[in-house]
């Protein structure tokens, strides 16, 4: 069968339908993985405007926070509101402010503030050269009076006690993001336009509110061994945070689980009618830069090109050096940011039997690694329901049980015990709870829950 835009659903013929590298993960938050026979060039570019731009615009309170590994683009920056540090501060809570990816505060527009027992004025600006500027304002001049001399800042973070940013991981910019996420990693691995058809619209993604908050909804641990794992997951989970997608089928209904910095987590059904062969897919990466060496994969010969374009796949006909040459460190930049799936799947039954095993530990408290396990567990019973504790307590022997245990279902469970569906009967309480605590987990995992907060709107 040729190959065709899952959009316009129109045969790639390199003339009027050509074929477009797309992130599948978009490339404002990371995205590694790139697909280069799922979208066309026009239908890419419309989805980037309609979709990518508002997504990225609506996760910028956590790309702010993260260095995202982008091909393209500077970080992010994101609307904040201070809680001021002193008194004197106090009329900077009544500003708008930007909050950079370097945690420095920018105004929005030029501030003065005055400080008595400092005897100093202090104008905040978006630029030190914009403070001077206002600052030989009228209105500034005649303030230097009695001993008050002139500061310039473009950083108001020394006057903030605390920052509070606003998101919205449950928006419909996010949902729509999280969408095309999950159907262009369906089509990356095969999956007929024609299951998830009922989710595209005129050229676009569905704009129907109902359907995309239908097809989209919050993933909750619903099980033990998910419970152990997703308490404190940053002190656990390998290269965390990541972004991770989860492709499966139970029956006639198609599932991606999608996640993304670890903290944001949802499901999306993509059909329930899917009449295609049985289907898990994952794919993990690490969802923060790193170093990467360009130089070990740049070609000095015309021969050097040649063998690092076939290692990466590359396609060389009709393109120039340049261009083979940035198709070839795009892939080897992507590749060195994908991780194993299964050691995440692993992780968690790892977790979940030494818990098991400690049990039987006479005076395991004395033992740190023994208690700091027993802590978490805790934390999971009470925060999550987690009921393993009280069950070894009542009956140490099914500890065997988890000695043996291999969740291949972790995040996906069966046909007759479907996660996805079980996570739709979870109090939607509950689920904002859990979606609070995933993004204060994040400000753990990075040092900045003292500083930080986020309003989940």
């Amino acid at each position: 069968m040729s190959a065709t835009c899952y959009l316009c659903d129109k045969v790639f013929d390199n003339l009027t339908t050509i074929k477009h590298d797309e992130h599948v993960i978009q490339n404002a938050i990371g995205g590694a993985l790139v697909s280069g026979e799922i979208l066309c060039k026009k239908c890419g570019g419309k989805l980037g405007e309609n979709v990518d731009a508002p997504f990225a615009k609506a996760l910028s309170p956590l790309t702010t926070l993260l260095q995202a590994p982008r091909d393209r683009g500077d970080h992010s920056k994101v609307d904040t509101d201070i809680v001021a540090n002193t008194l004197d501060a106090k009329s900077l809570e009544e500003e708008k402010f930007i909050l950079k990816n370097d945690f420095s505060v920018v105004p929005t527009r030029p501030l003065c503030l005055k400080s008595q027992p400092k005897k100093t004025i202090t104008v905040l600006a978006a630029t030190i050269k914009q403070a001077k500027q206002y600052a030989r304002s009228a209105h500034i001049r005649s303030q230097l009076v009695n001993g008050y001399k002139l500061e310039v800042s473009d950083n108001a973070a020394a006057y903030a006690e605390t920052l509070l940013v606003k998101a919205s991981p449950n928006s419909i910019e996010v949902l729509r993001g999280i969408l095309k996420i999950a159907i262009g990693y369906a089509s990356h691995n095969g999956v007929t336009r024609e299951s998830f058809a009922h989710l595209i619209e005129h050229d676009d993604l569905t704009d129907s509110e109902m359907v995309v908050r239908s097809s989209v909804f919050n993933y909750y641990p619903t099980n033990d061994i998910e419970r152990l794992f997703e308490t404190e997951k940053h002190t656990h989970e390998d290269w965390y945070p990541t972004h991770q997608l989860y492709l499966f089928s139970q029956g006639s209904h198609l599932y991606c689980y999608v996640e993304l910095f670890g903290t944001i987590q949802k499901y999306v059904q993509l059909s329930r009618k899917y009449s295609g062969p049985p289907l898990v897919k994952k794919f993990v990466q690490k969802a923060e830069k790193w170093q990467f060496d360009e130089r070990l994969f740049t070609a000095g010969s015309p021969k050097d090109l040649h063998l690092l374009a076939g290692q990466f796949d590359v396609q060389t006909s009709g393109l120039s050096w340049h261009e083979i040459q940035a198709k070839i460190l795009q892939r080897a930049r992507s590749r060195s940011y994908s991780l194993e799936p299964d050691k995440t799947v692993e992780k968690a039954d790892d977790i979940a039997r030494r818990l098991a095993l400690f049990s039987f530990v006479k005076n395991g408290q004395e033992f740190e690694i023994v208690r700091s396990l027993f802590d978490k567990a805790n934390t999971a019973k009470g925060q999550l329901g987690f009921r393993l504790l009280d069950d070894l307590s009542k009956d140490p022997m099914i500890a065997m049980r988890f000695v043996r245990q291999k969740s291949d279902d972790f995040r996906m469970g069966s046909v007759r015990d479907s996660y996805p569906e079980k996570a739709r009967q979870v109090d939607s309480q509950d689920l904002d709870k859990y979606v609070a605590y995933k993004f204060y987990e994040l400000l753990c995992a990075k040092g900045r829950e003292s500083i930080l907060q986020y309003q989940i709107i």
